[in-house]
């Protein structure tokens, strides 16, 4: 009786050690799945970093690496992977973006950040990538398809509308206005001009007499501002309506020692704001594209977590002028980094 009581022991003992096996293996795929649907791995969400392309319209312009800086520190925080890119021929360089677009579809990125150049060109690739399941924000710039999941951007109508306020005032609503564009097509090009425009027609004896483009070039900014001056010798004022733009005019201002005419604008950088102490740009509507960076990510982290998403966000603009450009409220939007 003594050796079948032993091997009765035995095949006990087996099978409690793989019972106890089995429990084991069922309890790590349970608190595996857990910690999976509470976010557990990385603050995203889920065990796998998650990538994010981050696709603007230019690399190299200081506005564009400020909005680099923003999303770069969302990410960091966040413990999420991003790159940045933009089209190698820059603002102009519609089928660049797009290919980029594409490019990240197909390398299943989990979601894409975008600041479109063209409000329609840019629909197909951003309807492709949410029916791959990828989500995008969109800042900057609007785009004409709902297929996103948040717009961040500064209301350019409104920033543009301020502006023109601003200089009805300086110029006691009279005056021939030239407005220098930067790209036709972009959203916030047409925003902006809208507002602008919406401003100027408040008053009777305020004319716009042109509408030119740079396409987001300083040197092609400064050439056709010397056209238009030299086209409107009496011209009363100009809007240049982006950084580039803006810059371009300061120089051809500068350059042709414009005394005259008033220059307002859109954007700061390190060029525009030494034009602004000179008292040769007038007055410049600042967005917050550190801002834009920062929501960017941060709503894309969002929805990879399972929380709120935020569909429509105003970045926000301060208007400085000559004579409010030491304010702490200036000195904090033209200087976002410090």
């Amino acid at each position: 009786m003594k050796p079948i009581k032993k091997v009765a022991a035995l095949m006990v003992a087996a099978c409690l050690v793989a019972f106890a096996a089995g429990c084991g293996n069922s309890g790590s795929s349970g608190n595996g799945a857990a910690e999976n649907a509470s976010g557990g791995g990385n603050a995203a969400g889920g065990d796998k970093q998650k990538k994010i392309a981050v696709i603007v319209k230019s690399t190299d312009a200081p506005y564009w690496q400020t909005v680099k800086k923003g999303a770069e520190e969302e990410a960091k925080k966040n413990g999420v992977d991003m790159y940045f890119t933009g089209a190698a021929g820059g603002e102009t360089d519609i089928n660049g973006q797009v290919n980029l677009v594409e490019t990240a579809i197909n390398q299943k990125v989990d979601g894409i950040v975008l600041a479109p150049s063209d409000s329609d060109a840019l629909v197909p690739a951003v309807d492709k990538a949410s029916k791959a399941g990828i989500p995008v924000v969109i800042i900057d710039s609007g785009i004409n398809t709902e297929n996103y999941l948040s717009y961040a951007t500064t209301n350019n109508e409104d920033a543009a509308y301020q502006v023109g306020k601003k200089l009805a005032e300086m110029v006691g609503g009279k005056g021939t206005v030239a407005i220098l564009g930067f790209q036709p097509g972009a959203g916030s090009n047409t925003a902006r001009e809208n507002g602008f425009k919406k401003a100027i027609a408040e008053h009777p004896d305020m004319k716009i007499v042109t509408t030119q483009y740079s396409q987001s070039d300083k040197t092609k900014a400064l050439s056709v501002t010397q056209d238009i001056l030299t086209a409107h010798p009496d011209l009363t004022a100009l809007f240049a309506a982006n950084e580039p733009s803006v810059v371009g005019a300061g120089r051809a201002f500068k350059e042709k020692n414009v005394t005259g005419t008033i220059l307002v604008g859109f954007d700061s950088s390190d060029d525009v704001i030494p034009l602004l102490k000179d008292g040769i740009i007038k007055a410049v509507a600042v967005q917050m594209p550190y801002t834009m960076g920062v929501e960017g990510i941060k709503q894309l982290v969002n929805s990879f977590s399972g929380a709120e998403v935020t569909k429509s966000i105003d970045t926000g603009t301060t208007l400085v002028a000559t004579d409010n450009m030491e304010d702490p409220a200036s000195q904090a939007a033209l200087y976002p980094l410090k």
